[in-house]
């Protein structure tokens, strides 16, 4: 008897853990009303491609800040500057027009959707990825894939190539208030950016080798900027 009890009380037990699983990764269609749309597109045709476009290929938990600590699985697409979501059989798209702030348990990395000047002087509307923030200023960074087609041989001694998808460098950016832009990769020009700290920063710069091309670096110069 005993023996029974223990088993239904193990399988019950074992029930309730599946349907809290189940639970927190359910999407309610009214958690994305308005605030997505459905993935209609021909993948078979990525499958003769070269590379990927996602940053992770596979779905991973994440979390919203806007509906607390309810988990969903996502990926993002930085080809085209999408986040996509899993729910159910679909995968769905978020509108990157509305304000989202995203976070991915497995390294607790952060996306945030932002209006941003780009390389070419362009005002773009996506997720960057936020390296270090404060109310006042920001450092962001945007994740780029690039896709080349596919090129034949011309001449019979040059090789074809296929289709690719290629990781290409990450592009760094500021926040200043509410004001995003590229991030200056040149010392003199970062400076210019704060004229009341100049000679601080100067002298910060030079002691520490700061390599504006290194992530670290940039991160270990804001988290100096925080104490001007």
């Amino acid at each position: 008897m005993i023996r029974i009890k223990y088993l239904v009380l193990t399988l019950l037990l074992g029930t309730i853990a599946l349907n809290i699983s189940n639970a927190q990764h359910n999407i309610d269609q009214s958690d994305f009303s308005d605030l997505a749309s459905t993935v209609n597109r021909n993948l078979d045709k990525r499958a003769n491609i070269k590379g990927s476009p996602y940053i992770n290929d596979t779905f991973h938990d994440l979390t919203f800040k806007r509906f607390g600590d309810k988990i969903f699985t996502g990926r993002y697409d930085a080809n085209l500057g999408e986040m996509q979501i899993k729910r159910g059989n679909d995968t769905i798209v978020i509108n990157n027009f509305e304000n989202f702030e995203i976070t991915f348990a497995l390294n607790n990395k952060v996306y945030k959707t932002y209006s941003y000047t780009d390389k070419k002087d362009i005002l773009k509307r996506g997720f960057l990825v936020v390296l270090k923030e404060t109310d006042s200023l920001a450092l962001l960074k945007e994740e780029l894939v690039k896709f080349y087609q596919a090129k034949e041989s011309t001449n019979g001694y040059d090789k074809a190539k296929p289709a690719e998808y290629r990781r290409t460098k990450d592009v760094y950016y500021y926040r200043q208030g509410e004001h995003v832009s590229v991030l200056p990769q040149k010392r003199k020009d970062f400076i210019k950016l704060f004229p009341e700290h100049s000679k601080d920063l100067e002298v910060f710069i030079k002691k520490n080798k700061i390599n504006f091309k290194q992530e670290d670096d940039l991160i270990t110069l804001f988290q100096y900027l925080e104490t001007l």
